[in-house]
């Protein structure tokens, strides 16, 4: 099974692209991947500012992923039910790189490193970030390739 973690980003192909969310779905029901995602996930996502919108990405998320605590903990960020805290911080400080704007970026990296999974993501700075500390990363372009699913380049 591949196991992947979905950054907020990523959920909008699945929403948008005719076709992605059922290869996804087929995808998560056969057993060959499963999606998780976490609750700076939902955050995000609550902050859509159109309710229609909002209310659709975050069931397709729901629909097709399974939350899980994040890879470490910040304060004024982390649910307490949904955090993890570590004592290695090394991607978390790294991926935030000091500025408190990518504090939910560094703890997704550090959930995908805890998870030992690839990110998803389609923000080309969390992507660079990333994988300079040796976490995987893939787009939702390259994620619904690899479902069967042709799309242009997304992000």
């Amino acid at each position: 099974m591949r196991r992947l973690l979905l950054d907020s980003n990523a959920i909008d192909p699945f929403a948008d692209v005719p076709g992605a969310y059922e290869a996804a779905e087929k995808a998560v029901v056969d057993g060959s991947h499963e999606l998780i995602f976490t609750h700076v996930n939902v955050d995000e996502l609550a902050e859509t500012p159109d309710v229609d919108r909002r209310q659709h990405l975050l069931l397709v998320m729901v629909g097709l992923g399974r939350l899980v605590p994040t890879g470490a903990t910040a304060v004024g960020y982390s649910r307490v039910s949904w955090c993890r805290v570590v004592d290695d911080a090394d991607v978390f400080d790294a991926v935030q790189s000091g500025n408190i704007d990518h504090t939910r970026d560094a703890l997704l990296a550090a959930t995908a490193v805890f998870e030992r999974c690839p990110l998803v993501t389609n923000d080309k700075k969390l992507r660079n970030r990333a994988t300079g500390r040796g976490v995987q990363v893939f787009t939702t372009t390259e994620l619904l390739a690899e479902l069967g699913v042709t799309v242009g380049q997304v992000g």
